[in-house]
């Protein structure tokens, strides 16, 4: 019987499985992490949602939000799960099914995921970065993933893009995350429609999806919003094409599907701030994998482990 590789994607709120066979996933499964119980609690979920695909697997990749050692296969600290830290996932797992398991962080599955699958396909210089609760970010250099010294690069929501902005959550001023993490969006939305008249009044709970949608019906205080909140993205990206120069850029989280109405002056700014702009070759896409890309993007770096293939 040929195995597969079981991939998991551990979020705050639910634990996502799935078997994957080739380029197909043949059984999935979500049940919740229980991400405020403790550490032996959530460690069971993880084992409740691998025991049935256990017997059909070869290996297991997984991806989890937070500073991850993956050459370790180690999470040293995940703001998602309560207590988790210096916690040797992948020795614990290995020990419990005999199995090679492989533990990343989440922005780099959903990278692999995409670069592999989806809209990053083809490509082998990529950038990726997901708009949600905060700003994560992934790089492929050159076909390669790239982790860095400590196996914690990325960090895109923590780069500096004014040094004289509103603190972070990190304790940090002016990193891009306060610009464009969720509740900084919704914030911004909310001091606008005190200076001016929105039709956003009208939702009593607002949430970036919403004033993406109000924006797209013409609304001016939704509009302003995304223009500012593409521009600092926008200015973000000009960073990264200065450094990487990779060939796409893809934007992954619910409020990539904002389409135009963040994409404009997100590649408007690009184009005007980025050094040679006329003279590079990139796109600035949204991702296509949805919830899958981390699933997807996990089983991979297990596969193409258990084949020592560098990624």
């Amino acid at each position: 019987m040929k195995r597969g590789i079981i991939g998991i994607d551990i979020g705050g709120t639910n634990i996502k499985v799935a078997l994957m066979l080739g380029r197909k996933i043949t059984r999935r499964k979500k049940i919740p992490s229980l991400a405020d119980s403790g550490i032996e609690r959530s460690i069971a979920q993880i084992r409740r949602a691998i025991g049935p695909l256990r017997k059909k697997a070869s290996a297991i990749g997984i991806g989890i939000a937070g500073i991850i050692d993956s050459r370790q296969g180690a999470v040293r600290f995940s703001p998602n799960l309560r207590g988790w830290n210096n916690v040797p996932l992948g020795k614990i797992l290995r020990r419990e099914y005999g199995l090679p398991v492989r533990v990343l962080n989440d922005v780099n599955a959903i990278c692999l995921g995409e670069w592999k699958y989806g809209a990053a396909r083809g490509h082998d210089n990529v950038f990726l970065f997901t708009l949600g609760t905060g700003v994560g970010g992934a790089a492929i250099c050159e076909g390669k993933l790239l982790f860095g010294a400590n196996g914690f690069a990325g960090e895109f929501g923590h780069t500096t893009i004014s040094l004289n902005g509103p603190k972070c959550m990190c304790g940090q001023c002016g990193h891009l995350e306060r610009y464009a993490g969720a509740k900084y969006i919704v914030a911004r939305a909310k001091r606008k429609m005190k200076r001016s008249k929105s039709s956003l009044a009208e939702h009593s709970v607002l949430t970036p999806e919403i004033i993406a949608r109000v924006a797209k019906r013409g609304d001016p205080v939704a509009r302003e919003v995304f223009s500012e909140v593409g521009y600092y993205i926008g200015v973000g990206i000009a960073n990264i094409l200065a450094l990487f120069d990779p060939d796409i850029v893809i934007i992954s989280g619910g409020i990539a599907r904002a389409g135009r109405i963040l994409f404009d002056p997100i590649r408007e700014t690009v184009n005007r701030s980025v050094l040679g702009a006329g003279y590079r070759r990139f796109k600035i896409l949204p991702a296509k994998l949805g919830d899958d890309a981390g699933i997807l993007g996990a089983a991979l770096f297990a596969q193409l482990t258990q084949r020592n293939t560098q990624v």
